[in-house]
């Protein structure tokens, strides 16, 4: 198995991991994380790893961003660094530094899961190898990527934007959302809902123009804290109770539009740090569900589409590996 250095640059962290790897599994060795916020750009955390492995640190890297790959740099999204592999091999001294989309690298890592890495949303029917699959998830943002079946028994994965698609309202209650969000930001992205600070978002619409009652917890919250607070009390709070109902009735929505778009026979998978929280108990996986299937006069296509939560955390970290360890660049990053 080689030894590989993956990355993932989100909008709040970078994780970076030693993962051993070959065409069927990947194991991660060592793992740190850095706080984006602590750090000008990507190269000292890079740095401070590598010094860390010491003389079994890798050769090459592959380090998946949040954020649309032009040639051999990325500008991140949700943060405002620049990530140039050019440079990243210069300062760390790397042989070889590939960049992809963070989904990009989600995608990758759905060949190297085990059945121990998902869980099932609801019934479909059994996946096809021979169409579609779609990957999606939210965290700091909302990443979507695709795999097509490729000649032979592989995939090819390619990476999107779709989270910044237009968001579009299901309830006359998320019709006020978006009124409420446009007002706000202007142009509205299904990623200003669906995301850790879409739900917060659409916590704080439910307090201020709804007149919910707040949560004391959820108000004391700094701001990075609040989605996790919101999710943790949904049991007990109204407000956070609905707040997580509307936020699944999107995600849903969501991940169904993204299988119809496609065409997903081959299944969907629901990935991000936010998904293995929110989608664990099976009331909310129901729910999800139900959101899903509610396409109308194709409700009976998209009802058959198997969907799976993934609960490894590892997902674009072994994406990112399998990249790293291929012997030609990505051809769709």
């Amino acid at each position: 198995m080689q030894r590989v250095l993956a990355g993932d640059i989100g909008g709040t962290h970078v994780r970076l991991a030693l993962v051993e790897v070959d065409e069927e599994r990947a194991r991660v060795v060592a793992e740190e994380r850095f706080a984006v916020a602590a750090h000008t750009g990507a190269a000292e955390p890079l740095r401070r790893f590598l010094r860390a492995l010491g003389e079994g640190a890798p050769r090459r890297a592959c380090l998946g961003v949040a954020g649309t790959v032009s040639g051999r740099r990325v500008e991140g999204v949700n943060t405002d660094w620049v990530v140039d592999a050019d440079a990243l091999e210069e300062a760390t001294g790397l042989e070889r530094v590939e960049l992809v989309n963070d989904f990009f690298a989600a995608a990758r890592g759905v060949d190297l899961l085990g059945p121990q890495d998902v869980l099932a949303v609801g019934e479909g029917r059994a996946a096809r190898a021979d169409q579609p699959q779609a990957v999606l998830g939210a965290g700091t943002g909302l990443g979507e990527a695709l795999r097509l079946p490729a000649p032979g028994n592989g995939w090819r994965v390619v990476g999107t934007e779709g989270g910044h698609r237009g968001f579009a309202p299901r309830t006359p209650l998320q019709d006020r959302l978006l009124v409420w969000l446009r007002a706000r930001h202007g142009r509205v992205s299904t990623e200003r809902v669906l995301s850790g600070p879409g739900l917060a978002a659409i916590y704080r619409f439910l307090v201020a123009a709804e007149g919910r009652p707040p949560a004391p917890d959820v108000e004391s919250a700094p701001p990075l804290r609040q989605p996790e607070r919101i999710s943790a009390l949904a049991e007990e709070h109204p407000t956070c109770a609905e707040a997580l109902s509307v936020f699944l009735d999107v995600y849903g929505a969501e991940a169904g539009d993204l299988a119809l778009t496609v065409l997903a026979g081959g299944g969907v998978y629901v990935a991000g740090g936010i998904a293995p929280a929110v989608l664990g108990p099976p009331v909310r996986r129901a729910r999800f569900r139900r959101a899903f299937e509610d396409k109308g006069r194709l409700r009976s296509f998209v009802a058959a589409i198997p969907v799976w939560v993934v609960t490894s955390p590892h997902l674009g970290l072994l994406g990112a590996a399998a990249v790293a360890a291929a012997p030609t660049p990505p051809c769709a990053p």
